[in-house]
């Protein structure tokens, strides 16, 4: 026996299939005739399933996407700075190239539809070749292409080619490759393969690639972005989307499809007896209760922490004013009894003992006679209590710190209207903005995209763990001696495919060794 060992580094122009070789065989022996034939539809055809385009409009695709996030686009809040500092000209210039709405300007609509048709007729291109590697796989070789294959060996034996079959068929079978024998053969082969299904892989990808894009289209064509004013107690089925100057459209009501209620504002502090300003807030908080068809689903909204709901997503976008609070600390004091602490959150009720049914209503951070009104500090806070008795009647009243500023007058006043008999003290409160405000994006498309990108992660997973590798034993008789030509071709991974590739060659060396060769 005497093995010969060789890498074959020119493998890529060698023909792996009966039916690839065909088709070099047709192109080389077309006749200029035949080429001439070739139609115009069929030249586009393939000039747009080709790599360069195809890569071309990849980098427009990219370049879109760099000049929409470096010149502000007509729907955000800087735009009209922006465009401000435009001259004439430039104004029409960029408005001529669509550079103010990158992603419904007619270039990038034309790039993303061509982008997609190259994917199809790659695709298309791709199909049959696939196709054929699982209905027709080449089960029979001869020397010549077991040479051209990137992996390749022989060994020389004095043995029976039908005793060499069995044994190299049980010897594919050990190592993974599902054997194939064809004994007829003008050079009797054993054929091994694994991973046929990884072809497929290419489909997946250009699939997950169409799906993002197309789901990302139309979102860009039919989604949009508003937003929503929200404070304790408000519905709302609306959201407001921002006028455009440049293109001359005002601000604008869009309906919900479902209702939202705010349930409460919360904000959380650095140093809670500090001012309500953003350097001292770690985050806000909006409650909401979304009211769709009769159910309800509750829901926290906070900075990086968005809800979704029915491919509307809600980002915690700002605040309004200060001088507001969310929740309130009160004492109660009783001639007839001991001192009760309440801790109550806005527009909840709570059952207080022998004395009813107690709500906070509103809050003011200044509070003036003869009525109260807004403002942006905490100077002379106040909170409204609205209280029903056990007897069913109910009353309205303002409470003010321990230590209040407020005029003597004002204290008379507010001692009137609390109940007789008891007094209530705001012992301290939770700060937090009068409204805020939610961002809202609605995107049609974005369950898609989720699907694609699973997808192509999926597909590149595929990439790096798996190979469709193929295995030939061509037997070639030499007198009294059999030539055995052993060759392997992957798809991917032909580092993977080299190692095993060595392994079974010395396998097959030591099981021929030690049988004794055919009398």
């Amino acid at each position: 026996m005497a093995p010969t060992i060789r890498r074959n580094e020119m493998h890529e122009s060698r023909p792996e299939q009966g039916g690839q070789e065909r088709a070099i065989s047709r192109e080389t022996s077309a006749s200029p005739s035949s080429a001439s034939a070739l139609g115009t539809i069929d030249r586009i055809l393939r000039w747009l399933s080709s790599l360069q385009v195809g890569i071309a409009l990849m980098l427009i695709l990219i370049a879109a996407a760099v000049i929409g996030t470096l010149i502000p686009q007509h729907n955000m809040e800087e735009f009209d700075r922006f465009y401000a500092r435009l001259t004439p000209a430039e104004r029409a210039l960029y408005g001529h190239l669509g550079l103010f709405d990158v992603y419904h300007s007619w270039w990038f609509t034309t790039a993303v539809l061509l982008f997609a048709l190259n994917l199809v007729l790659c695709s298309i291109d791709r199909f049959p070749m696939t196709l054929q590697y699982l209905r027709e796989p080449k089960v029979s070789a001869t020397p010549l292409f077991a040479q051209a294959q990137p992996f390749y060996m022989t060994f020389s034996v004095a043995r029976h080619s039908a005793d060499v079959l069995d044994q190299l068929a049980h010897l594919f079978a050990r190592w993974g490759w599902r054997p194939r024998r064809t004994p007829n053969a003008p050079f009797p082969t054993v054929f091994g393969e694994r991973g046929v299904w990884s072809r497929w892989n290419f489909f997946l990808v250009h699939g997950s690639i169409l799906v993002i894009l197309g789901a990302a289209f139309v979102g860009a064509r039919w989604g949009y972005e508003g937003t929503i004013v929200l404070s304790p107690g408000v519905r709302t089925q609306s959201l407001l989307l921002p006028g455009s100057r440049w293109r001359g459209i005002p601000e604008r009501s869009v309906p919900l499809p479902f209702t939202i209620r705010c349930e409460a504002l919360r904000v959380e502090l650095k140093n809670p007896r500090g001012p309500l300003v953003p350097s001292n807030v770690v985050n806000w908080y909006t409650d909401i209760v979304i009211e769709d068809a009769g159910s309800e689903r509750r829901a926290t909204i906070a900075v990086n922490k968005p809800f979704d709901y029915r491919g509307y997503r809600f980002f915690q976008s700002g605040t309004g004013r200060a001088g507001d609070a969310s929740r309130i600390t009160l004492v109660i004091r009783s001639e007839a009894g001991p001192e009760r602490v309440l801790s109550l959150a806005k527009n909840h009720l709570v059952v207080v003992p022998d004395l009813g049914e107690l709500r906070f209503v509103s809050f003011t951070g200044d509070f003036r006679r003869p009525s109260p009104s807004g403002s942006d500090g905490y100077e002379n806070p106040a909170a409204e209590l609205e209280i029903t008795l056990a007897s069913g009647g109910r009353r309205t009243f303002w409470v003010f710190p321990e230590a209040s500023e407020q005029s003597e007058t004002t204290h008379a006043a507010a001692s009137e209207e609390q109940l007789p008999g008891y007094r209530f003290v705001l012992k301290d409160f939770d700060k937090v903005s009068f409204e805020h405000i939610l961002q809202v994006q609605y995107d049609p498309g974005v369950g898609a995209i989720y699907v694609g990108f699973v997808l192509l992660t999926l597909s590149l997973l595929i990439v790096f763990f798996s190979a469709h590798e193929r295995v030939w034993a061509v037997l070639e008789p030499r007198g009294s001696h059999l030539t055995i030509h052993l060759a392997a071709h992957a798809s991917r991974n032909e580092e993977r495919l080299g190692e095993r590739f060595q392994a079974l060659a010395r396998a097959l060396s030591e099981e021929i060794a030690a049988r004794p060769p055919t009398q």
